[in-house]
């Protein structure tokens, strides 16, 4: 009786070893669940030139999310005062050195589902080439920055709820390429697109001509190039953008206003033992119907401390010009405390932030000056 104990016990586990465990028999299945829970206490008060002093505190969701992750797909739940449900799918072919890789993402994919970013991609160590739409590149940071104050109420009356520090080209769609040799990479992007809806991209019509009333938006093709180089020396790392957009209407027989869209930015980093460092500099130059060109520009910096036990410090500016005829500028200052909240998986951070706002011609009150202040808790898991 013994003996045909043990052999049974034998055969159940040969069988178990040979037999597929749960993830190679699932590999379409899920792999992991991410995401954090977020609650915010936020205090704002602006006071406009010539007016009365608006006061705004509030406790409130921050930005919560979920992500059901496996090997080919990604189902990505967002909440930051809106839903957002995206549903990522992607794969990669592996030969020797060399891969292809496909993405897709749709959005609201329960409700008329919309496409977003989609590309094709090859690649091996030191060249990669992707051809489709995919997100913009920048390299702005502001460090920890966690309450930025503005001198605004809605988002039509301050400068930084025009003139961001980004420089994005809007829904870009065409070819990048990317090399990496040693300490540099070169980013060369050629967007080769065509707009016919309302946007920041589009032509509108000048003149009365081929069926167009004034003002129509115009079917437009908007070619050009984002050229991107990438230095790393040691704990110091610079990067160089530049981008330079062509407007052109689909119909030659279209009127159209003029546009011009260009752009550099130049940011900085060092990483000194515990502390890092960022500076930065970017400046548009853009042009849209009859009205003067603009040149906003912004200048900012931070710094980033890390104290130990998970907790950093840190502080950032910014310095932005709209770059209209009437010189609207703006600077912010802000300063941010992070730290474990009893355990790891929990952080705090604590930011308080200030703003002043000026111009030649104050004649839509936008002067004025602002604070914040925000109390975040960010459980990550």
């Amino acid at each position: 009786m013994k003996k045909f104990k043990s052999l049974m016990l034998a055969a159940l586990a040969s069988a178990a070893l040979a037999a597929p465990s749960f993830a190679e028999g699932h590999g379409n299945g899920i792999a992991a669940v991410t995401g954090q829970f977020q609650a915010s206490m936020t205090y704002s008060s602006v006071s406009k030139d010539n007016d009365d002093t608006v006061t705004t505190q509030n406790t409130a969701p921050g930005v919560n999310t979920i992500n059901f992750a496996g090997d080919n797909y990604d189902f990505f739940w967002e909440e930051d005062g809106g839903s957002s449900v995206k549903l990522k799918v992607h794969d990669t072919i592996t030969s020797g050195d060399n891969s292809v890789s496909g993405y897709a993402e749709f959005a609201s994919p329960f409700s008329g589902p919309t496409i977003g970013d989609v590309y094709i991609k090859g690649a091996n160590k030191t060249f990669s080439l992707q051809v489709g739409k995919f997100g913009t590149s920048n390299a702005y940071s502001n460090g920890l920055g966690e309450s930025r104050a503005k001198v605004s109420i809605g988002a039509d009356d301050t400068v930084f709820g025009k003139y961001e520090e980004n420089l994005d080209i809007p829904g870009f769609r065409g070819l990048q390429a990317n090399i990496t040799a040693g300490d540099v990479a070169v980013e060369v992007a050629v967007p080769w697109m065509n707009e016919s809806a309302a946007g920041p991209l589009v032509l509108t019509s000048k003149t009365a001509t081929n069926n167009r009333a004034v003002g129509d938006v115009l079917p437009t093709n908007i070619t050009g190039v984002r050229p991107k180089i990438t230095l790393g020396l040691g704990g110091v790392n610079v990067t160089a953008l530049v981008y330079s957009l062509s407007f052109s209407t689909a119909d030659a027989a279209d009127d159209p206003n003029e546009k011009t869209s260009s752009g550099f930015q130049l940011m900085g980093n060092v990483q000194a033992g515990a502390a890092k460092l960022e500076l930065g500099y970017t400046s548009q130059d853009l042009k849209d119907g009859t009205g003067d060109a603009i040149t906003p520009n912004v200048m900012n910096g931070a710094v980033t401390v890390a104290l130990g036990g998970g907790q950093n410090v840190g502080a950032s500016f910014d310095m932005v010009n709209d770059g209209k005829e009437d010189d609207t500028t703006a600077t912010r200052l802000a300063a941010t405390y992070q730290t474990p909240f009893f355990v790891e998986a929990v952080t705090l951070s604590i930011g308080i932030g200030t703003a002043t706002q000026k111009t030649n011609d104050d004649v839509n009150g936008v002067a004025g000056s602002a604070s914040s202040a925000e109390a975040k808790w960010t459980y990550a898991f």
